[in-house]
């Protein structure tokens, strides 16, 4: 086996206890853990998509984690405006 992919699948499995260990941290009970958490979480999965799209060779995950990124960090700004309020 070629050392590359086996460090795909090594990747995808620090990526998944990264998960966890975030699943943990955004229980807390503020706001902005939780934010933070799960904004973690969805770039991970995206970065999963992305390793498994180039181990199975499927090219439409690339667009899906794109978008992901894409449309969670647009999440995040706009939550962050709407509990933030105006600025005085």
């Amino acid at each position: 086996m070629d050392i590359l992919f086996i460090s795909k699948y090594i990747l995808v499995i620090a990526i998944i206890i990264l998960m966890l260990a975030v699943l943990r941290a955004s229980a807390y009970k503020s706001t902005s853990m939780g934010l933070l958490g799960s904004s973690v979480i969805v770039n991970a999965f995206a970065l999963v998509l992305l390793v498994g799209g180039q181990i199975y060779n499927l090219q439409f995950y690339r667009d899906i984690s794109l978008a992901l990124i894409f449309f969670g960090f647009v999440g995040t700004i706009a939550f962050a405006l709407t509990v933030g309020g105006e600025d005085k």
